[in-house]
């Protein structure tokens, strides 16, 4: 059963590139060009821009296959970077995922900004912008503060729910 096929048989994805045993489809290109004009806001899409992209990842696959054939992916120093990479990009996207739902239950009332409006304009007097103005950003400022406040509370619990010890000595 690995040998057949399930279902109608896929059409061969044209391969714009070959590295040694490497395959780099037209869609991985188009998919890897479209982050890298996400990334460069100045980005200049022409001919020799896609030409010049290309060679860039021919040589980036060219320097991964010598480094594997080194075994340099086999040395602690590189393992304990990825390891390092991975913790930072999974709390950091735990983090934004916490945000995020912090943020879908924090409102900020029109009170609240008014509040702060009115303490701005004891400090700064007459001097101070108008409450139009200004709510945009109170009300960002707000929202940032209780979700930082929602963030740190987050935290505490877990550190509460964890059996941590530490020696002090």
């Amino acid at each position: 059963l690995a040998g057949c096929p399930s279902g109608p048989p896929r059409e061969k994805e044209r391969v714009l590139a070959r590295v040694n045993d490497f395959e780099l489809t037209l869609s991985e290109f188009e998919e890897q060009l479209a982050g890298e004009i996400e990334m460069t806001r100045d980005y200049k899409l022409t001919r020799e821009a896609k030409t010049q992209f290309l060679e860039h990842l021919v040589r980036k696959e060219l320097l991964i296959q010598e480094a594997q054939k080194m075994k340099v992916d086999r040395r602690d120093k590189f393992v304990k970077g990825i390891e390092r990479y991975w913790e930072q990009t999974l709390i950091r996207d735990l983090i934004d995922l916490k945000n995020q739902e912090f943020k879908k239950r924090t409102a900020i009332t029109q009170e609240e900004i008014a509040q702060r409006y009115e303490a701005m304009k004891a400090q700064g007097g007459d001097s101070t912008p108008s409450l139009v103005e200004l709510a945009p950003r109170l009300e960002r400022e707000l929202r940032e503060e209780r979700m930082r406040q929602a963030l740190e509370q987050w935290l505490t619990g877990l550190r509460q729910k964890g059996e941590i010890h530490i020696d002090s000595d």
